[in-house]
């Protein structure tokens, strides 16, 4: 069978639809054909970034979503033609669960024009299920966004539950990466028999930042402890916050941000043993691999639904008037809902998550 998996977005937006990806693997084999269409934005990370070699995915076909009117039919038609000529025997959705009722509808109708008869996981959920309110009109917890995927899976038969398509890790990091990643972390590490905890300070969204000076006063507090090396991580993107950061620690953190691709980024992270960063790709990808997150999330979203998945992260909100706003960027003056968690907090939280002892570094991460 040839099976044509939808998926946009980048970085998180891959990572927790994993789950769902596995859920349909198991459901019509190792032996079909898995396609995955996928979005391609300003050459940023996309799926294909993620997931080639991951044994999930046999071939992916990028599509270039054009912004303006009138070149859209002439993207629609190419794709057209080149998804009827594959014959795919099903399509199947692991779009976000927010996608719009009409959206659906039209990706539904655009999949039966190819020629794909079976169309899998393209059902709305129920607004109560996304963004359901405590009686005081409060943002409730949601599932998380992987749930809320496999979810749209099960209402079209798919089996969610005879495995832990959740299970942890989502990721593996190739040896030949890894090898690659410890002989360049090797001459650049000042102290190779400490743990190494990595920072992430930047973010896609303005709305999930947090202040910088914030983030250096607890890269400056696990300084001073002197028992843990720094990395500060994070994408091309990211460069002048990661600057800051290692020119005001003068230079006592290891500096690797827009370093290393999405998977060397990965086996990275493998080498770290917490992980402190924002409600974003990198934090994600930390999780993927089985590393311990503090994620400093904004209220904007409604909570649960993009917690890093695993049972060993700690999430930080603020609780404000203005929850669950679904805002990008912050309307209100100060961004309360990010400035509103101080430091302190912050630090009460990475204190018991941070490793205890050099040995149980070195009891996992014995390459040293």
């Amino acid at each position: 069978m040839k099976i044509l998996v939808y998926q946009i977005g980048q970085l998180g937006d891959t990572i927790v639809s994993i789950p769902a990806l596995r859920a349909v693997r198991h459901h019509f084999g190792q032996n079909a054909l898995l396609y995955m269409l996928h979005d391609v934005i300003h050459r940023l990370v996309t799926a294909e970034m993620v997931l080639e070699g991951s044994g999930l995915v046999d071939e992916f076909i990028p599509y270039s979503p054009e912004k303006t009117v009138r070149h859209t039919p002439l993207t629609a038609a190419k794709l057209w033609r080149r998804l009827r000529r594959e014959h795919f025997d099903a399509a199947v959705s692991l779009l976000p669960s927010d996608r719009p009722r009409w959206s659906l509808a039209r990706d539904c109708m655009f999949f039966r024009a190819c020629g794909i008869r079976r169309v899998l996981g393209f059902r709305p959920l129920p607004e109560s299920d996304l963004r359901p309110r405590d009686f005081a009109g409060r943002p409730a917890r949601v599932p998380s966004e992987a749930v809320l995927r496999l979810r749209r899976l099960f209402s079209d038969g798919i089996d969610i539950a005879s495995q832990d398509f959740l299970a942890s890790p989502l990721l593996s990091v190739s040896p030949d990466r890894q090898t690659m990643v410890d002989a360049w972390l090797k001459p650049r590490r000042k102290h190779p028999l400490r743990p190494l905890v990595a920072l992430c300070p930047g973010c896609k969204k303005p709305g999930n930042a947090w202040p910088l000076e914030r983030f250096l006063e607890i890269a400056r507090r696990l300084v001073g402890l002197q028992q843990f090396e720094l990395v500060i991580l994070g994408g091309p993107s990211e460069r002048v916050l990661a600057n800051f950061l290692s020119d005001a620690l003068g230079g006592q953190a290891v500096y690797a941000a827009g370093s290393f691709s999405v998977m060397e980024s990965a086996a990275l992270l493998a080498r770290c043993s917490l992980s402190i960063g924002l409600d974003t790709g990198t934090t994600h990808l930390a999780a993927a691999v089985g590393v311990p997150c503090v994620v400093i999330q904004s209220a904007n979203s409604f909570p649960g639904q993009w917690d890093p998945l695993g049972d060993s992260h700690t999430v930080i909100r603020a609780d404000v008037p203005c929850a669950g706003c679904l805002r990008q960027e912050c309307s209100l003056e100060g961004h309360p809902c990010m400035r509103n968690i101080p430091v302190d907090r912050v630090w009460t939280a990475i204190e018991p998550a941070i490793p205890n002892t050099e040995h149980e570094y070195h009891a996992r991460h014995s390459y040293v």
